[in-house]
C-alpha cells in the first residue's frame, strides 16, 4: 500500500504513513465531524447576538474584551487566575454535544478553538464540581481520539504511540472527574470503554462486569450493559451481545440499544 498524501510505501495496508501523520496540526481532524449549526446560522445572519456571547455561568463574566468564544478563551488564558476556565470548558463542550457519559457516536463541529482549549486546560488544576464535569468531558474527547487512531488505516508505528499518549491524557482527566462523587461511577465506565478503544477488549469487559456486579442503580446497570453489548458486537460476538441486551427492560431501550441490536443482527 501507499500513503494517500505523499505516495510513500506503507506497512500493514495503511493509507497514511508515519511522516504525514506526524505533520497533522489538529488531532481532532481524525474524529467524525458534524456540520456546525452555529456557523450555518451566522452565514444566514440569524440570532447572531446569542451566538456571539458564547457560554456564560454568572452575571459577573466580563465580555468587554471580546464576545466570541475564541476571544473569550484567549482572555481567560491570559488572566492570572484563569478562574473562569472551568465554566467555559464545561459549557462549551456540552454545547458541542460532548456529554459526561461517553457515547461513542459523538461528532464534533470543526472549530480550531476546541484543540486550543484542550491544550490550554490540560495542566490547569481547579477544585469543585464544575471542573470535574469539564475534565470528564475533555477526557471523553481524548478517548474518542484513541478510538479513531486505532481503527483508521494509519501506520501502527504512528497510531499506537499517539493512542497511548491520548489514553494517558484521558485517564488523567477522568481522575479529576472522579473527585466528584456524582461522577465517580460514570468515569469508571468511561475508563473501561477506553480500554476497548485501545484494543484491550477482554480487560474492558472484565472492568464492566465488575462495575455491573457492584451497581445498584437500574439506569447505571442499563448503561453498563449497553456498553458491554456494544463492545461484544464491535468484536463480532453478536450472540453474546444479544444475550446481554436481553437483560435490559423494554422501558429502558433507547436509540443506542436499538443500534447495537441492529448491528448484532437482532430485532429492534
Amino acid at each position: 500500500m501507499a500513503c494517500v498524501v505523499c505516495g510513500a510505501e506503507t506497512k500493514g495496508r495503511a493509507l497514511l504513513c508515519e511522516r504525514c501523520f506526524g505533520r497533522m496540526e489538529d488531532p481532532l481532524s481524525l474524529l467524525p465531524s458534524a456540520l456546525d449549526p452555529t456557523a450555518d446560522v451566522r452565514l444566514n445572519q440569524v440570532a447572531s447576538v446569542c451566538l456571539r456571547i458564547g457560554p456564560a455561568s454568572t452575571g459577573d463574566l466580563n465580555f468587554s474584551k471580546g464576545m466570541e468564544p475564541a476571544l473569550r478563551l484567549r482572555e481567560i488564558m491570559s488572566s492570572e487566575s484563569k478562574d473562569q476556565m472551568p465554566v467555559f470548558v464545561d459549557r462549551f463542550l456540552a454545547g458541542l454535544g460532548i456529554g459526561l457519559r461517553l457515547r461513542g457516536d459523538e461528532r464534533l463541529p470543526r472549530r480550531g478553538i476546541v484543540w486550543s482549549m484542550l491544550q490550554g486546560a490540560r495542566e490547569i488544576e481547579f477544585e469543585g464540581e464544575v471542573w470535574a464535569r469539564a475534565s470528564t468531558r475533555m477526557g471523553n474527547v481524548e478517548a474518542l481520539l484513541v478510538r479513531e487512531a486505532m481503527r483508521l488505516p494509519i501506520e501502527r508505528s504512528a497510531s499506537v504511540p499517539f493512542a497511548q499518549s491520548h489514553a494517558d491524557a484521558a485517564r488523567r482527566l477522568y481522575e479529576r472527574g472522579s473527585h466528584s462523587p456524582s461522577l465517580e461511577r460514570i468515569v469508571l465506565v468511561n475508563g473501561a470503554v477506553l480500554l476497548h478503544f485501545q484494543g484491550d477488549t477482554e480487560e474492558a469487559l472484565r472492568a464492566l462486569d465488575g462495575l455491573l456486579s457492584s451497581e445498584t442503580s437500574d439506569s447505571e446497570k442499563t448503561d453498563i450493559r449497553m456498553w458491554k453489548a456494544w463492545i461484544l458486537a464491535d468484536e463480532g460476538r453478536n450472540t453474546e451481545a444479544l444475550q446481554v441486551l436481553e437483560d435490559i427492560p423494554p422501558e429502558a431501550v433507547d436509540y443506542r440499544i436499538r443500534r447495537v441490536r441492529r448491528v448484532a443482527g437482532g430485532k429492534e
